[in-house]
């Protein structure tokens, strides 16, 4: 089969590899702050629960080989970074860009192999994007390849992605070529925040209807119609629910004659999927009979190493039961292709 690339794994940055990239005054302020970013207290000597390839790059790539992947695609944070917007702007850029200087150092091991999806330091965006910028051509520059925002702004004190305040940072990631991810979490205040379920049983479910408004509104809003190169992958949401999406959205540009209105959109909403978006999935038979409509070019595999319900360490024998019947030139774009060709790989 050749080698399989993950376009949604995970990874911890160790707390000393992110305060050596810290003044001595915000220490304690990093250490305060809860969350998937960091599990307190994990050191080398001390790595507590889970896999050494969660935190360590050589133990991971061991992993890798074990499971058959030859590069994974990884987050840091699925919230894409939440916690750290209770911080003041300064405090919280300081932060995650020590997060990305240590991410940038477990990549080093393997630069080809170990994609950071590296986190986007949105604080103070209202007033001006700037800091965010330079932190986008920071990482370009030290040979980053994908960044991630959180999925819900407006959480996090921040205008929607649709403001036109985002539109020079839109511009210059389109320019450095690395595509933006949301990755599915729960929100705040939307009767999902506090499950009642054991192990969250709700949520867990529910991420198709999480992420279909996201998709919908960067769509319909025209940010893709005024930054046409920008790529945003929707990711751990699955695949069978965007078809209907993008069947409901131009069912209503049809009949709304939304053009007319002076919606900000030239095409059908659905050719922004295609052009602009793609998601990740790691098993959905469902939508592997719908791939035509969904545009197989637009799909990424995944093993979600090391969650609980990743592909790990059998994911040749679930590629080889997931794509039955499947022709090998769509099934390698899924595995790899795709990713390979939106990561520059």
């Amino acid at each position: 089969m050749g080698t399989i690339i993950s376009a949604d794994s995970h990874m911890l940055v160790l707390d000393e590899a992110v305060l050596k990239y810290l003044p001595a005054e915000l220490h304690e302020t990093y250490l305060g702050i809860p969350g998937p970013h960091r599990r307190a207290g994990l050191t080398p000597s001390d790595p507590g629960p889970g896999p050494a390839g969660e935190w360590d790059p050589i133990a991971r790539l061991a992993d890798m080989d074990l499971d058959g992947v030859q590069t994974e695609v990884l987050y840091i944070d699925a919230t894409g970074g939440s916690m750290l917007y209770k911080l003041s702007p300064d405090d919280g850029r300081a932060i995650i860009g020590a997060i990305n200087s240590a991410a940038l150092d477990f990549a080093a091991v393997d630069k080809e192999r170990l994609v950071v999806v590296h986190l986007l330091p949105l604080h103070g965006i209202d007033e001006s994007p700037d800091a965010a910028i330079a932190e986008v051509h920071r990482l370009a520059e030290e040979g980053a390849r994908a960044l991630q925002i959180p999925l819900y702004p407006e959480d996090q004190g921040l205008p929607k992605f649709y403001d036109p305040i985002y539109d020079p940072l839109w511009a210059a990631i389109a320019e450095v070529e690395m595509p933006v991810s949301l990755h599915v979490c729960p929100p705040k205040g939307r009767g999902l925040g506090a499950d009642p379920t054991p192990a969250r049983g709700i949520f867990q479910v529910m991420p198709p209807i999480l992420m279909s408004q996201a998709m919908t509104e960067l769509i319909l809003s025209g940010v893709f119609q005024r930054h046409s190169k920008l790529k945003v992958v929707l990711v751990e949401s699955g695949l069978s629910w965007i078809p209907f999406q993008l069947e409901r959205m131009d069912l209503c540009h049809h009949k709304g004659d939304w053009k007319n209105r002076g919606m900000p959109i030239d095409n059908l909403p659905s050719d922004y999927w295609y052009q602009n978006m793609a998601a990740t999935f790691e098993e959905d038979l469902t939508a592997m009979g719908m791939r035509d409509k969904l545009g197989v070019e637009n799909l990424l595999w995944a093993t979600d190493y090391p969650h609980p319900d990743q592909t790990f360490p059998r994911s040749m024998e679930v590629i080889e039961e997931h794509f039955v019947g499947i022709a090998d030139n769509e099934k390698d774009l899924m595995i790899r292709g795709n990713a390979k060709r939106l990561y520059r790989l």
